[in-house]
């Protein structure tokens, strides 16, 4: 579904994750942890990677990006390095995450910012199939 994953040997992907089409997951130099039952939509991009735009070198700097259960990330997120979603967080559509997630809360914009705590028991098991590939 013209999804590109950078770096394979760095992206761990759990059981009933459902990754949309024109998505990129960028692990060629750290890790993208993807748990359970985590819903990522269109056009979203995660980067492990960047640049320092103070380094006279163009140096890079990044870390890992961890997403955890019951995430549910909305079309035409970018997800920058260093930054854990935790479970059962929602990302709204076109936000940019610069920092880190926690549980249960919705967020949204460029940056984002806290919207409110999301009332969920989170038991649910993803069951997505495609129609088409």
């Amino acid at each position: 579904m013209h999804t590109k994953f950078l770096g394979l040997w760095n992206i761990e992907i759990g059981d009933r994750v459902v990754i949309n089409q024109y998505c990129l997951l960028d692990g060629r130099r750290y890790k993208v942890i993807i748990r359970h039952d985590t819903d990522i939509g269109p056009y979203t991009r995660i980067w492990t990677s960047g640049h320092d735009p103070d380094s006279d070198d163009h140096e890079l700097y990044g870390g890992d990006v961890i997403i955890d259960n019951h995430v549910w990330i909305a079309s035409g997120v970018t997800i920058l390095p260093k930054v854990t979603i935790e479970q059962g967080a929602v990302v709204g559509a076109a936000s940019v995450v610069h920092k880190n997630v926690e549980k249960l809360h919705i967020v949204a914009g460029n940056p984002v910012r806290f919207i409110r705590k999301r009332i969920n028991s989170l038991n649910y098991k993803l069951t997505y199939t495609p129609y088409f590939e």
